[in-house]
């Protein structure tokens, strides 16, 4: 496609202060970007002039063309605002209609990978809430709050923390002015968009009081909406409160906080439709996965782990080997997790196993000539399995085996550059030796 190559070309040649090992995610978002730049351009309105301009401005679009969709949007509003100095004073729909090709100029103007393009999206957008104006509150809301998702997003793509910092002061000053009964769905919207910005500092950072921060911002924005006001802004921020939560319950061994995010990431996967969103719904689905095993291993209901390893059977039957091998991997290596977790209560080998092949199914396409460090985890991962089976069979051929794979992946994550990652295993190395064969039967 035209756009994206216009889009990716600088970016290659080393566009300053992106993080080249999110091109893949960075151009996905990119393409979203153009579609929606092109449905924007697609609707119908405006007189035969404007029509015109925004059809010249959508072939841009399609060509990669970026300058002449800004001239063409540019004209298009110049013939709406009439040379007026008052907009004020302009009708109401006039003042839709202009706003409206503002906002596709910082959609445009968002395109391309550089952070003076983002800088002057969010001005644009910023533009196009200040020319609607009291004409449609509501929509000029709209505006302000695209104007606090392109900052954020400055954030994300360049590590940027004056992007984040940007966002969070316009969103509460945006939040300052709602309240949350009279204006649900804008509350809610804008407590999202101030707890992502929150997030992304926190990355930054480390602040962990950030995190606190935009948890409370989605439990806020959950307070008084309801599933039906806004389906897609009540299921973003169940996910985003249950992923949240389970960063933070996994980091602090926090079992209410695990609870609070399997509660989340449940009620995003129940408003996420199966045949509609097949791929949405599986990554939900392994989300979920995620949430029960990790309360599973520091809660004490079994259900749980059970649960966990249902979930992520349920992913796996979305994702294809041929067609996406490392995602199915990594749900295999999953699964190794949660049956090693259940192997604990049991005095029974079967599950531990099973555990074992789940590893050896990883491995077979987290190779070690390709994928090195993937390799290393799901060997290390299958090497401590195999270390408690062969606890559990009093094997000390497949003990001394066990060691030795657990022992070769250590070398190679050092080997990688990757000593925390080394250091992490070498001391699941020494606990594994000294943990009994299992904890209790079932």
């Amino acid at each position: 496609m035209p756009a994206l190559l216009a889009i990716v070309t600088p970016f290659v040649k080393g566009a300053p202060g992106s993080r080249t090992g999110a091109l893949e995610q960075l151009l996905a978002a990119k393409a979203g970007d153009v579609r929606a730049l092109a449905e924007s351009l697609a609707q119908p309105g405006g007189d035969a002039t404007v029509a015109g301009l925004r059809a010249r401005a959508a072939s841009a679009l399609a060509a990669g063309r970026f300058a002449e969709i800004e001239r063409a949007l540019g004209e298009a509003e110049l013939h709406l605002l009439k040379g007026s100095t008052d907009i004020a004073a302009m009708p109401g729909e006039r003042r839709i209609a202009a706003a409206r090709q503002r906002a596709d100029r910082g959609a445009a103007a968002l395109l391309p990978l550089n952070p003076a393009a983002y800088r002057e999206a969010a001005q644009r957008f910023g533009e196009a809430a200040a020319i609607v104006g009291l004409a449609d509150p509501d929509l000029s809301l709209r505006h302000a709050l695209a104007q606090s998702e392109v900052m954020t997003r400055l954030g994300l793509d360049f590590a940027d923390a004056s992007g984040f910092e940007a966002a969070i002061a316009q969103c509460r000053a945006l939040l300052s002015g709602l309240d949350p009964y009279d204006s649900t769905l804008a509350w809610a919207a804008a407590q999202e968009r101030l707890g992502a910005a929150l997030e992304g500092l926190a990355g930054l950072t480390g602040a962990e009081t950030l995190r606190d921060e935009a948890l409370a911002c989605y439990v806020a924005g959950l307070d008084d909406l309801r599933p039906a006001e806004a389906p897609a802004l009540w299921r973003s921020l169940q996910q985003r409160l249950g992923a949240l939560a389970l960063a933070l319950g996994e980091a602090r061994e926090d079992v209410a906080a695990l609870e609070t995010a399997v509660a989340g990431l449940r009620a995003g996967l129940g408003a996420t439709p199966r045949d509609a969103e097949p791929g949405a719904w599986a990554r939900a689905q392994r989300a979920l996965g995620c949430a029960l095993a990790a309360l599973g291993r520091h809660g004490s209901e079994l259900s749980d782990l059970e649960n966990a390893f249902n979930a992520f059977t349920a992913a796996l039957g979305h994702y294809s080997r041929a067609a996406d091998p490392l995602a199915w991997a990594e749900i295999r290596d999953r699964m190794g997790d949660v049956l090693c977790a259940m192997a604990e209560r049991y005095d029974e080998p079967v599950v531990l196993e099973e555990a074992v092949a789940a590893y050896g199914a990883a491995l077979e396409e987290r190779r070690r000539e390709t994928e090195p460090l993937l390799w290393a985890v799901s060997s290390a991962n299958q090497g401590l399995a195999s270390m408690q089976l062969a606890r559990r069979r009093n094997d000390p051929a497949l003990a001394q085996q066990a060691v030795m794979q657990v022992a070769a992946a250590i070398e190679a994550m050092r080997a990688q550059g990757h000593g925390a990652n080394a250091a992490a295993l070498q001391r699941r190395l020494a606990a594994a030796g000294d943990r009994p064969a299992s904890r209790r039967k079932a």
